[in-house]
């Protein structure tokens, strides 16, 4: 099992059920992926959730409730359900912050809890097949998915 590097001509054929990019603005990829998801990405990038009023989380201490609402940080993976619109199941889009140990742990952490489908990562610029598969090592030893160059 090994990491196979597809060119740009075949990224976008089938032959992955999860599809991982960085946020838009970081790779070139993300936007071609948009246009073809309807402007889900760019729709949800500008979203801000609404904020629990105060008196609401007042109550809720003095009554011992638990919070039902937990706001997600903007450094969270947001999934998208594709499959009507691209030849995957999900996409999902995961924050770039600069470095690929982390990147490549919260890919990593997403792809676990899908319980390991079959990936195709879309590197963000710069990144070299060579690094992201040392820092995927650190998290995972399974290899047998295909990756994008920018």
């Amino acid at each position: 099992m090994a990491l196979n590097v597809l060119s740009q001509a075949g990224a976008l054929n089938p032959g992955s059920d999860l599809w991982v990019v960085p946020q838009l603005g970081k790779s070139q990829w993300t936007g071609k992926l948009d246009w073809y998801l309807n402007f889900q990405l760019c729709k949800s990038s500008r979203h801000h959730s609404a904020n629990v009023p105060v008196f609401l989380n007042e109550v809720l201490k003095e009554t011992e409730q638990q919070k039902f609402y937990r706001p997600m940080p903007n450094s969270s993976p947001m999934m998208i359900a594709s499959e009507t619109l691209l030849p995957n199941r999900w996409v999902v889009v995961v924050p770039w912050d600069e470095n690929l140990g982390s990147w490549c742990e919260s890919i990593s952490q997403v792809w676990s809890g899908l319980q390991q489908p079959t990936m195709r990562v879309f590197l963000p610029p710069g990144q070299s097949t060579g690094n992201f598969q040392q820092a995927w090592s650190k998290h995972q030893s399974f290899q047998d998915f295909t990756v994008v160059l920018d």
